[in-house]
């Protein structure tokens, strides 16, 4: 169980996964080590097995000359609504699959074509790859589907309903939607109750999130812990006054009472991964104790973990498989210490107790606090307050309550009586919740309710706990010394401000903003920014979900400069949320942007890099009206073109490029024999726009990069802001012949991520998110159906 769990993990930092033909020849190999070395046996399974998962998970056959697809499935959860569309989460029902994994996609749904969890539809879908985009700092949206199962996205083109939703929860969930509709708390107690979350408001979201009291309402270990305990104590305390016994048969009893009322809790929840999760620890601890093994804390985790990751070795890229067995690990590691503590004379008193929960709560909280910063990249400071005040409150109060409600609600839908004594229950139920929203208005009058942290922050903090946790570990003097390295990183943090300065790179990150551009220059811990990204609806927008959470990955608080070339959505959409972050920003634009400079013909310093606005010469309307900008130090430029087309480059090539009588460039040749563009002539004067970097003008449309334009700038590097299978077929085969024509090695930032760009003095490194800086299986590009195996 060992050899297959830590080789699981240690999957989060493989490069590839085997190939269907040598997991099947790994199982067989696993097989003939077991008798001889069961560590390497588990560990070569692991490998074997979550292979062979994955390629039953991502793999759907789907007809070449077909665009769309014909599935049957079923509604599992209707996740957000934007616009006139809403997202859902299907399970695809047709694929008989003969490891039986669970396929699911995520659809937009057409709102007028109105549809319900747990109802079966006939469905014509066009299929996406669940390849997401990828930035430092960001949100790993592919992994996350992963996760969950997620194979595919796509949109609803036809949908015929084959049957309505069948089985007891579908029924209860539509009758309590309606009948807790007026109460003020109605998205939490749903959440609490049958594990819908669907109608929590983005304020409570929000007021959850900044005092990490998330996992409240996320049916999972915690809820079917308190639940069982719950039953067990009332259920032994009826046995013994109905059967009085010695032996252990009441104490069985009162378990399977409580694995029972716990798996039907579950059933109400639908069934979620977390509480899937939560329902096989359960099932372990009782099995164990039926089974009477005396077993330590870590095999009683083992075996949890271990039963769940052979069920289903993806939950390894789950932030909750993290946070629910680190949970688990320091609750059975504090108890177990508890217990070796010699107890005082007042041992079974309250206070002992309230001592046994501090000293589970705060380094529950200094735990889970520090793997948040790892997970979230951001720690909510009262956390631990809010923990040690609600944690009991729900334990004691919420959770019984909303389930027994639960249980006399669905009695009550069953027979017609009781309907006061439930009603009554639901006021009392949502009353029980209140205290946990008020507390969300005082986070409003306190300062950092929620702290972004850099990378180089969490990874101090990390050496920091480890290195005092083995100072108190370790015994021998001069090993104790040794650990003392481990706290070296958080020196180095400190001093992180004086070692910028003697730093003399810049680096340029071409963000994955989708189809549109975005990009960061920095230099010694400030920032300069050319375009934002887009923004869609109300609630989202690329500079919020990339840009800001990429800043804050690299520890930088301040943007100096905003360039925005011109409003296009794709390229000015993330303006206002940046303005409203940063504040005080200088601005570069033709928009009407309050305090904002023209874009005009000038240069700057900044942190001893030239920034010169080449164009346009005055006000422009549509792409060619974009700010162009070069950005240069002694050894390297960089051109950033925004959408100009070929009317703005053929005024660029005007203003900066001398050309001859034939509109060439003056002193170059036309292609030569190999194709590639002619070099400059002996003595001819060198472009002003000549850059060794350049980002393709319009996403590498073919109404821009002409050849006399790629003449005159003559780039070693051509950058796309393309995303990736954008519709418009971006960058076009044209543009790329002609820049393979120039020589220039070529980069799209949706087929690799995030682009950075490493200037040192005379030399350049150009890294990619997918390949370079996460070059792990997950984060590989997937086409749908597709088992995308980098052997």
């Amino acid at each position: 169980m060992f050899g297959y769990c830590a080789t699981l993990i240690s999957a989060l930092c493989w490069p590839g996964l085997l190939s269907p033909g040598l997991a099947l020849c790994a199982i067989v190999a696993a097989l003939l080590l077991f008798h001889r070395s069961q560590l390497l046996a588990g560990g070569v399974f692991a490998a074997a097995w979550l292979s062979l998962f994955c390629y039953q998970l991502l793999t759907f056959s789907v007809a070449e000359e077909k665009t769309n697809i014909a599935i049957r499935a079923e509604i599992i959860s209707l996740v957000s609504r934007n616009g006139d569309w809403i997202n859902a989460d299907i399970r695809i029902l047709d694929q008989n699959l003969p490891l039986g994994v669970p396929q699911y996609m995520r659809v937009d749904w057409p709102l007028q074509t109105q549809a319900s969890p747990g109802e079966v539809w006939q469905l014509s879908i066009k299929p996406k790859p669940i390849a997401s985009v990828l930035n430092q700092g960001g949100f790993n949206r592919q992994k996350y589907y992963l996760a969950r199962h997620i194979m595919g996205k796509g949109k609803v083109v036809e949908a015929k309903r084959i049957s309505e939703a069948a089985g007891l929860r579908s029924t209860l969930l539509n009758d309590f939607i309606q009948s807790i509709a007026s109460f003020r708390h109605s998205g939490l107690m749903l959440a609490l109750t049958l594990g819908d979350k669907s109608l929590v408001t983005n304020q409570d979201w929000q007021g959850l999130r900044q005092s990490g009291t998330g996992h409240l309402i996320a049916i999972s270990g915690l809820h079917l812990s308190v639940l069982a305990l719950w039953i067990v104590f009332a259920s032994r305390a009826l046995l013994y006054r109905i059967t009085p016994s010695q032996s252990m048969a009441n104490h069985h009893l009162s378990a399977l009472l409580a694995l029972v009322i716990c798996c039907f809790y579950a059933y109400l929840s639908g069934f979620a991964l977390p509480t899937q999760r939560a329902l096989i620890m359960l099932t372990m601890v009782i099995l164990l104790v039926w089974l009477r093994r005396h077993s330590s804390p870590f095999e009683r985790l083992l075996w949890a973990m271990f039963v769940v990751l052979l069920i289903d070795p993806v939950s390894i890229l789950s932030a909750g498989f993290w946070l629910s067995f680190s949970a688990l690990a320091i609750i059975l590691s504090a108890s177990s210490l508890n217990k070796k503590e010699e107890a005082p004379s007042q041992a079974k008193g309250l206070r002992f107790r309230l001592g046994q929960l501090w000293a589970i709560q705060w380094r529950l909280s200094l735990c889970l606090g520090v793997l948040q910063t790892l997970l979230f990249g951001g720690i909510a400071p009262y956390s631990l307050l809010f923990n040690l005040i609600f944690v009991p409150w729900f334990s004691l109060v919420v959770i019984p309550l909303g389930f027994i409600t639960m249980l006399l609600y669905l009695l009550s839908v069953s027979t017609g009586l009781l309907a006061e004594l439930v009603q009554s229950l639901l006021i009392l139920f949502d009353y029980a919740i209140s205290p946990l929203t008020w507390s969300f208005t005082l986070l409003e009058h306190l300062p950092e309710a929620w702290m972004s942290v850099s990378a180089s922050f969490s990874a101090a903090v990390i050496f920091l706990l480890l290195g005092l946790g083995l100072l108190r570990v370790i015994t021998v003097a001069r090993w104790r010394y040794l650990s003392l390295v481990l706290l070296l990183p958080s020196a180095i943090l400190v001093a992180n401000p004086w070692l910028n300065r003697l730093d003399n790179r810049w680096t340029l990150h071409l963000l994955d903003v989708g189809q549109g551009l975005s990009m960061v220059v920095e230099k010694q811990g400030r920032a300069l920014m050319y375009d934002t990204g887009a923004a869609f609806g109300e609630g989202f927008s690329y500079a919020k979900s990339v840009t800001i959470p990429f800043l804050q990955y690299k520890g930088i608080d301040k943007l100096d400069h905003l360039i925005v070339s011109h409003g296009d959505n794709d390229h000015a959409g993330g303006v206002k949320v940046l303005i409203e972050h940063f504040g005080d920003v200088n601005i570069i634009s033709d928009l009407p942007l309050a305090g904002a400079r023209e874009c005009r013909p000038a240069e700057f310093i900044w942190q001893g890099l030239t920034v010169q606005i080449l164009g346009p010469e005055g006000k422009t309307a549509g792409n060619n009206g974009s700010c162009v900008v070069q950005i240069r130090d002694d050894w390297h430029r960089v051109l950033l073109p925004g959408d100009i087309e070929e009317g703005g480059e053929r005024a660029l090539l005007s203003s900066y490029a001398a050309l001859d009588e034939t509109g060439d460039l003056d002193g170059a040749g036309d292609l030569d024999e190999t194709g590639a563009l002619g070099s400059l002539a002996v003595g001819a004067t060198r472009s002003a726009l000549n850059s060794q970097v350049l980002i393709a003008p319009h996403h590498g449309s073919n109404t821009s990069s002409t050849r006399h334009f790629i003449q005159a700038v003559s780039p070693q590097y051509v950058l796309y802001g393309a995303g990736l299978n954008n519709h418009y077929g971006f960058p076009k085969a044209q543009v790329v012949s002609r820049y393979q024509a120039a020589n220039a090695r070529q980069y799209v930032v949706g087929e690799n991520g995030q682009i950075s760009l490493v200037f040192k003095q005379e030399k350049l490194d150009i890294i990619g998110f997918r390949y370079d800086m996460a070059p792990f299986w997950y984060n590989r590009r997937f086409e749908f159906g597709v088992f995308a195996n980098p052997e």
